[in-house]
């Protein structure tokens, strides 16, 4: 059965795409581009009802091919650096471990990279690698980023900041917001076998980045080997505490270096499924779950396939679900509907009423009271999203759903969108390959 048509971008022919479908056959759902050469056939989800459930919980138009008005690259990465400390069996950049391998970007390089992003709109900028924290000008890379205005981050795997207690105290000095942690497992057996058993470093990591006052997220690339522990990696998050404001669970992709067996890959509803086994112990359920929103005036277009996510409210009373409280189907709805152009009224104003009027009854006391402690005890009230990415179907390549994407990775040609650097091939300017090949990152 036929879910939706598209044209997808060729896997197989250069710059070329090519009418698509999503289909469903039987449980599972595949992206198929119908190339002149022959089909090629995308494994996108094992659970098609869970799949069409979150794709029919989105207020988005998502059959145009081209990009909305107003899209920005909300989401910023720039890779500065090939070197890594490790060599994880699962590396989506494929990042290096021998020295004479390495390549680290310039400063310049960087803040070129960076004032683009800036002039297109950009709000939020990560550093990726590699290991970003093996480049020796990393404070002053930070200090520089974070006065052209962005909320800054560094996506690490912890090793440095975990061994060096001053390094996270430094780099808030110098302006970080954010740390973006590599955290997959408890398990050593499961580490061991990624390349990753870092645990003592990594809790050491956020240890001393929450005692210098650093907003940190958790990110965890998920296999067949971790998936059972999901559940488990959520709840630790939470309990770490009100610094930890993100968490990400993303299915492992077969690009960079993949060591694993092609059967140890999963998919995003897999990851939500397991989600679920410690849901009624912080209160939500599938009902609070829903694609990324999408918001003409803050440039976001996000298509369903791409990730869902869970907002949880953090108070000194415990934990709950924000759809609880507030809503969030209606506000969603609204701002997709929403045509208004950018600016002060429309990207402020205007959200706070498609989110007061969404306040569910009998939860405007709550509401009031979370309101004040988000903006004047930040150390005891937090929001904390969760997010759930299907990586392992990115390499279906639907142009419906790249032209709604508003993260770009910024690379020696300019921006490209996160989808296109990892999965296209060193003839695509811009790619992970074909920087690789140019002596870039």
């Amino acid at each position: 059965m036929i879910i939706a048509q598209t044209r997808a971008m060729c896997n197989r022919c250069p710059s070329a795409s090519h009418p698509a479908e999503l289909v469903r056959t039987g449980t599972r759902i595949e992206g198929v581009v119908h190339c002149p050469d022959g089909d090629i056939r995308h494994d996108v989800s094992s659970d098609a009802d869970l799949f069409i459930a979150i794709r029919e919980k989105s207020a988005t138009d998502i059959t145009s091919t081209a990009p909305p008005r107003g899209l920005r690259n909300v989401l910023n990465y720039i890779s500065i650096t090939n070197a890594c400390n490790l060599n994880c069996a699962v590396c989506g950049a494929g990042a290096k471990t021998g020295t004479d391998a390495a390549v680290f970007l310039s400063v310049d390089e960087i803040c070129k990279r960076a004032e683009q992003a800036k002039k297109a709109g950009g709000r939020i900028l990560h550093l990726f690698g590699g290991e970003p924290t093996l480049h020796p000008d990393l404070l002053t890379i930070v200090e520089k980023i974070s006065g052209l205005g962005f909320s800054s981050g560094v996506v690490t795997n912890g090793v440095r900041l975990g061994a060096d207690k001053a390094l996270a105290r430094k780099l808030k000095a110098r302006g970080l917001a954010r740390i973006c942690l590599q955290f997959d497992s408890f398990n050593e057996e499961t580490l061991e076998a990624l390349g990753r058993n870092f645990l003592r470093e990594k809790k050491e990591a956020i240890t001393n980045a929450c005692e210098a006052g650093l907003s940190i997220g958790l990110n965890c690339t998920v296999t067949r080997l971790n998936l059972e522990e999901v559940g488990d990696l959520l709840t630790h998050g939470l309990e770490i505490g009100i610094n930890v404001r993100n968490m990400t669970f993303a299915s492992a992709a077969p690009v960079g270096r993949y060591t694993l067996a092609q059967q140890d890959s999963v998919d995003r509803e897999q990851i939500i499924r397991q989600l679920l086994t410690v849901g009624e112990k912080h209160g939500f359920s599938l009902d609070d779950i829903f694609p990324l929103p999408a918001y003409l005036p803050w440039g976001i277009q996000n298509h369903p396939d791409c990730g869902a996510h869970l907002v949880l409210v953090h108070t000194p009373d415990g934990i709950q679900p924000l759809n609880r409280l507030i809503d969030m189907a209606a506000v969603y709805a609204r701002m997709a509907r929403s045509r208004l152009r950018r600016n002060y009224c429309s990207t402020r104003l205007v959200p706070a009423w498609f989110v007061l009027r969404a306040i569910r009854p009998g939860k405007w006391a709550s509401c009031l009271r979370i309101a004040s402690g988000l903006a004047f005890s930040k150390r005891r009230y937090s929001l904390v999203n969760v997010g759930i990415s299907n990586y392992k179907g990115a390499a279906f390549l639907d142009e419906q759903r790249l032209a709604r994407c508003a993260s770009a990775f910024h690379t020696s040609v300019g921006p490209v969108k996160g989808c296109l650097h990892f999965f296209r091939d060193q003839a695509f300017p811009g790619s992970k390959e074909y920087e690789d090949a140019h002596g870039s990152c």
